[in-house]
Parts: structure tokens; sequence; C-alpha cells
């Protein structure tokens, strides 16, 4: 009996193993029922509880003028410092306007620095073909200067007659005087009229343009000059009697003259009481004075 081990130990062994095993299994179902039973307790309460239900009273905000007694700040200088503050809010905004501009505009600028070098390359190369059109231009109207020059003056007139003006004109333009003299004399006079009056209005359109550039540019020199000419041609006479007096009285000494000595000729006086050139021509008019019975005193203001 001793070789046999004892059934009632092994039994209570695999029961304790079972209700172990059941406990860890059923825990994690325990927590999750308490707090499902905790989320019902508080919802429920609001529910039962009225004084649970009230909401919480509401705090007033504190007024402007209550704010500034307890920064120490008197209302105007709290509503300062709150529009300093908003300025600063919107200097910052557009400095980070600025920020974000900046960088786009610099783009902008580079693109329209290299659309500008473009176009300053392509007017170049037009500049340059038109140039060169220009000289074959010339140097076919040389040619054809050339040969009506060679030909007979009745048979260069037979054919001037019947050119067109774009060909004729210019060709006409460059002949020699005395040649161009040959080919009209042999042209119906219809003809060499109708030459001559277009050779004569060939140019009239470019100076019709020049002169409206000219008339629609402002000048403001010669408009200076005009208006400080009628200035410079008024008469001196028609400056008051008093102005003209001045400078002889500056010059003068301050006592009156004697009477006689407005009555003495200029060659009895001494040279030291002779007037400077410079004041004689003001101080030349005075014939009123010797009509006055007694000659005021001029005073130097």
């Amino acid at each position: 009996m001793a070789k046999y081990p004892r059934l009632l130990p092994l039994i209570a062994v695999a029961i304790g193993g079972v209700v172990a095993v059941r406990a860890i299994g059923v825990a994690p179902g325990l927590f999750d029922g308490a707090k499902a039973w905790a989320e019902e307790a508080v919802a429920a309460a609001p529910a039962g509880d009225p004084a649970a239900a009230k909401p919480a009273p509401a705090v007033c905000a504190l007024t402007p003028e209550q704010l500034a007694q307890q920064a120490g700040l008197s209302p105007a200088e709290l509503r300062v410092l709150q529009s300093l503050k908003d300025r600063r809010a919107q200097l910052d905004m557009r400095d980070n306007d600025f920020a974000t501009q900046l960088p786009l505009m610099a783009a902008a600028e580079e693109k329209l620095d290299a659309k500008t070098q473009a176009l300053n390359a392509l007017k170049g190369e037009l500049q340059a073909l038109l140039g060169q059109v220009g000289e074959r231009e010339q140097a076919e109207v040389n040619r054809l200067v050339q040969v009506y020059s060679a030909m007979r003056p009745r048979e260069a007139a037979a054919v001037f007659a019947t050119l067109d003006d774009k060909v004729r004109l210019p060709v006409a333009a460059a002949m020699r005087p005395r040649t161009l003299a040959a080919i009209m004399a042999q042209m119906p006079a219809p003809a060499a009229k109708e030459l001559t009056e277009k050779m004569a209005r060939r140019f009239e359109a470019q100076q019709q343009a020049a002169r409206l550039a000219t008339a629609v540019t402002p000048e403001p020199a010669p408009a200076a000059t005009d208006a400080a000419a009628p200035a410079a041609s008024t008469p001196p006479a028609a400056q008051p009697a008093g102005a003209a007096a001045r400078p002889a009285a500056r010059q003068a000494p301050r006592r009156p003259a004697p009477r006689p000595a407005a009555n003495r000729p200029a060659a009895n006086r001494p040279a030291a009481s002779a007037p400077s050139p410079a004041a004689a021509a003001p101080a030349a008019p005075q014939p009123y004075q010797a009509d006055t019975p007694t000659q005021p005193r001029q005073s130097v203001n």
C-alpha cells in the first residue's frame, strides 16, 4: 500500500489548477464590468440628482477699467497698449507676407531681366537685318541710277513715265541734277509735273511727324526765356520816382543842396560832387525839382 500514491492530494492539486486557470480567464471580464458599471452610474447621476444637473455659474469677464485697475494703468494707457498689440500683430502679418512675396518678386525680376536681355538681343538682330536690307536697297537704287544714266534721255523718259512711284522716286532722287533734267525734258509735261510734285512731297510725311513731335514735346527753357523777355523789355521810366531817386539820395549828402546850385551848369560844378555814371542814369530825370519852391530833404530808408 505504501507504494501507491495517495489520491486525495492529487485531486486537490488538480482542482487548484483548474480554479487558477478559470480565475485567469475571468479576471479581464470582471474589470470591464466594473468600468461599465461606473459609467452607468455617472450617466444616471444627473437624472436622479437635480443639484448635479445645474450648470456651473458663469464667470463674469473683467471690464477694461477693471483690467487697467488691476494692472496699475489708466484705461487710456490700456487702450494704447491694446492698439499697439494689434498693430504689432498686423506688422508681423505684413512681415510674413513680405517674407513670402520677396522670393516671388526676386524670381519675377530675374525672369523680367532675362526677357529684357532676350528682347535687346532680338532688337540688335532686327536692326542688323534692317541695316543689311537698307544697304541692299541703296545698292540696287545706285545700280538703277547707273543704268538710267547710261541710257538716252528720250528712252529713259519713256520708261520713267511707266515706272511705279516706289521705284521711280528713289532713282530720280539719287540721279545727278543734269541727268535728271535731261530725262525730264523728254517726258510729257503732265508726267514731268507729277514727278516733280511727288519728289517735292517725298519727305512731307516725315516732316509732319517731326513737327507734331516737336509741338507735343514741352520746351521749358524757351518758355522761361519768353517770360523773362517782357520783364527785360519794360522801360526803366515805369518805375516810381522814389525808387529812381533812391540811389542818388544814398550817394548825395543828407543836407539839402542850395537852390542856385540846381540851375548852375554842369561844367562849373566841382569834380568831387559829380555823380558816378551808375548813379547818373536813374537820377537824370529830375526836372520837376526846379518847379517846387523849396527842395525837400531826401532821407535814406
